[in-house]
This record gives C-alpha cells, sequence and structure tokens, in this order.
C-alpha cells in the first residue's frame, strides 16, 4: 500500500492512498458466490438460481461492501502508518480501479501542534473567602425564612404583612393578557409585584374588595403593557402575619438535623464551606483558564468546534426545557455558540499539552477525597462511593477533574498571583 500526504491549508490535508492488491473483481465474484446458496429467485429452486442473475441482483451492492471493506481497512492502515489521529472523519472525494489496484483521495483536518505555552505575561488573582459566623447566623435566618408560617389576622395590612388577594386588571375598561390572578399572596415591600402595587394594599383587611390604579415602567418586561396605566378589581382573601419558627432543638429537627441548635450550626456550617470550596475553585479555575486561553494562539480545526457549538445548543435547550420552556419556536443558531465551543477548543488543546509535558495522573489520594466531598451531600455517603469506585465511566469523569484541579494548581505555579480576600456572599453570589 502506498501513501502521499498532501498540505492543502494549515491543518487541512489531502491523502492518496493506493491499494495494490485490491482485486475487487476477484473479491465480488467471491462474495456473489458466497451468497449465492442463500438467495431466492421466484422460478428457482434454493441454491439453483443462476450466477448471472445473481450478479444482476446483487452485484452492485456485492460491489460497495467489497469496496467500503478495503477503503475502511486500509484508511486506519494508512493513518497508522503516518501516526495521524483526524480531527474530523474523513471524507473521500475521488476513487478509481486501476487493474487490481484501487485508488483514492481523502481530505481531512488536523489537529495541531502546540508549542511551548506562553505563561510570562500572565497576572492572577486568587480570590480567598471563608465562612464567618455572622454568615451562619445569616444562613440560619434564611433557613427560618424558609420555614415561616403565616398567622391570619383581622386588622388592616401593613409593610411586610402576606395579602392573599384575587385580582383582574384592564388597560381602557378591556381585561389583558397576565393581569389575572386568584389566591396569590403578595408580601408588602418584597417587591415580587410593582412597588406601586404592593404599596396600594396597605390598609386593606380580608373580604374588602378595592381597586389599584398603577402605570407600568417604561421598561417594564412586557413590551405591550410599558408605560400604560392598568386599573385593577382587587378582593382580599386573607390578611397575614409572618411568624418565623424559634431557633431551638424543634428547628433542628425541622431541618432534619438531631442533637439541637448546636448540632444544626455545625451542619450549616459545613455545607457553606463545601460550597464556598466548590465556588472558589470554580472561579479560580475560570481565572486561570481565560488568561490561558487569552495568551496563546492556536489554529483550530473546524470540525470539533463544530461539534462543540452543536453540543452546546443542545445544552442550552435542555437547560430550558428543564425550567419548562417550550424550545420549539426559539431561534437557536449553532454560529450563537461558535465562540463559547472554539474557546472549549483550544483549552482542551492547551490543557492536554500541560498533562503531556508534565506527566500529570490522576492522584488517587484526590480522587477517593473527591468522591467523598461528593457523597457527604447525600442520605447515604457509602451508597454514594461505591456508585462511584463500581462505575468506570463515572470514575473516569472524577479522575479527569481531579487532573484538571492539577492543572489549575501548575498554572498557579508558573505565573505571577496576587491574593484577594472576598466574602462568602460575595463569592456565592458571582457563582450563581
Amino acid at each position: 500500500m502506498q501513501v502521499t500526504v498532501e498540505n492543502v491549508s494549515e491543518l487541512g490535508r489531502k491523502m492518496t492512498v493506493t491499494v495494490e492488491d485490491a482485486n475487487i473483481e476477484q473479491a465480488v465474484q467471491q462474495r456473489l458466490a458466497s451468497i449465492r446458496p442463500n438467495v431466492k429467485m421466484s422460478g428457482f429452486r434454493p441454491g439453483k438460481v443462476p450466477m448471472s442473475m445473481v450478479v444482476k441482483t446483487h452485484g452492485p451492492a456485492a460491489r460497495r461492501e467489497v469496496i467500503d471493506q478495503v477503503v475502511q481497512e486500509s484508511m486506519r492502515e494508512a493513518f497508522n502508518q503516518e501516526k495521524v489521529n483526524p480531527a474530523n472523519t474523513p471524507n473521500i472525494d475521488s476513487m478509481k480501479e486501476e487493474g487490481s489496484a484501487l485508488i483514492y483521495t481523502l481530505n481531512y483536518e488536523i489537529f495541531p501542534e502546540v508549542g511551548d505555552l506562553k505563561l510570562d505575561n500572565i497576572k492572577l488573582e486568587k480570590t480567598v473567602a471563608e465562612v464567618t459566623e455572622d454568615d451562619v447566623s445569616t444562613m440560619l435566618e434564611t433557613l427560618r425564612e424558609q420555614r415561616a408560617t403565616w398567622e391570619p389576622m383581622k386588622r388592616a395590612a401593613k409593610e411586610e404583612d402576606g395579602v392573599t388577594i384575587d385580582f383582574v386588571g384592564s388597560i381602557d375598561g378591556e381585561e389583558f393578557q397576565g393581569g389575572k390572578g386568584q389566591g396569590v399572596q403578595v408580601i408588602i415591600g418584597s417587591g415580587n409585584m410593582l412597588p406601586e402595587f404592593e404599596e396600594q394594599l396597605i390598609g386593606t383587611k380580608a373580604d374588602q374588595e378595592t381597586t389599584v390604579t398603577m402605570t407600568f415602567p417604561e421598561d417594564y418586561r412586557a413590551e405591550h403593557l410599558r408605560g400604560k396605566k392598568a386599573e385593577f378589581a382587587v378582593t382580599v382573601k386573607e390578611v397575614a402575619k409572618k411568624k418565623l419558627p424559634k431557633l431551638d432543638k424543634d428547628f433542628a429537627e425541622l431541618c432534619g438535623v438531631e442533637g439541637g441548635l448546636a448540632a444544626l450550626k455545625k451542619e450549616v456550617r459545613a455545607n457553606m464551606e463545601r460550597e464556598l470550596a466548590a465556588a472558589l475553585k470554580a472561579a479560580n479555575k475560570r481565572k486561570a483558564m481565560d488568561e490561558v486561553a487569552a495568551n496563546n494562539e492556536i489554529a483550530l480545526p473546524e470540525a470539533p468546534v463544530e461539534r462543540e457549538a452543536h453540543y452546546l445548543m443542545e445544552q442550552a435547550k435542555n437547560n430550558l426545557r428543564q425550567q419548562g420552556v417550550n424550545v420549539d419556536g426559539l431561534p437557536f443558531e449553532v454560529e450563537t455558540f461558535k465562540d463559547s465551543a472554539s474557546k472549549r477548543v483550544k483549552l482542551s488543546l492547551l490543557i492536554g499539552k500541560i498533562i503531556s509535558d508534565n506527566g500529570i495522573k490522576p492522584d488517587e489520594a484526590k480522587v477517593k477525597e473527591a468522591i467523598d466531598a461528593i457523597a457527604a451531600s447525600y442520605e447515604d455517603p457509602e451508597d454514594v462511593v461505591n456508585y462511584y469506585t463500581s462505575n468506570q465511566d463515572k470514575l473516569s469523569e472524577i479522575q479527569m477533574m481531579v487532573v484538571e484541579d492539577a492543572v489549575v494548581e501548575w498554572i498557579y505555579d508558573h505565573v505571577k498571583v496576587t491574593e484577594s480576600t472576598s466574602s462568602f456572599t460575595e463569592v456565592m453570589n458571582a457563582a450563581k
């Protein structure tokens, strides 16, 4: 077999493969002879169909199968011989037979050779933060708010009360889309509804009917309502005062923690520290990867970028579906995701370069630590650990995560780094 390779662009290649002893005709005849005993045709007993008729009915398919087999086997051999890992599925653009030889050409892209990484100009600001007592107290208050109850009141509504209402909105006497609700609880001052609407519920009582008039802001999310004056017929069903549970043993048990308030605080702090560590790692990793990508230019093959763009687009659709959004009519275009896809492909090549040059392998102790960290947030950690350690695909995901963490550490060890102190709230808000 003869193989020649021609550079047609920076990453584009044209390969010509000559299989000298392909013997296509001979192989086709052998294949037809092998299938003849099983060929069924009206008027002939099984196995007695004339070869000329077998050739006529099955010849073209047999030829395609033979040529396809020769091409697949020779292509594999040619790529191994030339030590090529194509970046895309090769495209055959010509093929011919000369005597017993089969000659074909194919086009493909290669992955670029990644040279020495440029790190000299990179300055990274590494964010650090810790969970404070105030952070824990704030989180406990959040938990209380989540478990609040509402106590019906006979008095008039005031700030922070929950007023349950039915309402029908109209503009110029006509009801408008989205302007009707039943049994809606409005917490006065929460900002869940427009302030002008909430304020007019102050002073109302249960079983009262009232009218709320307001003008929608010019930047309101619904374009057809922007700047419009609306009138709402409101029926107050209930006025209630928020009642927060006490921070005590009962509250701890309500949160699923045995051992009283001290045990709850310990559990809350542990969860917050776990979340903070994950958010900091993700933020600092993103900074490192962004800077390395920005400082190292690489020519990228089109096919992997195209594949990654399609993947990102489908991921975006699935995220919206999980939120209950019907994506069928939305104008998704692959081009929108090309920049992100290019960056991800570039980073995969750069990460691969760092891993290869430095012999980075998954540290088993860190793999175990990562699995234990994931398992800690579940009710039965041991089951989760067994799931990851017995599932090779899941274990490989964790191993790759550990390797990427090691790559990030390597980057921080080889660039100029300054530390920036932040708070739990700032880090978690940025993560969202």
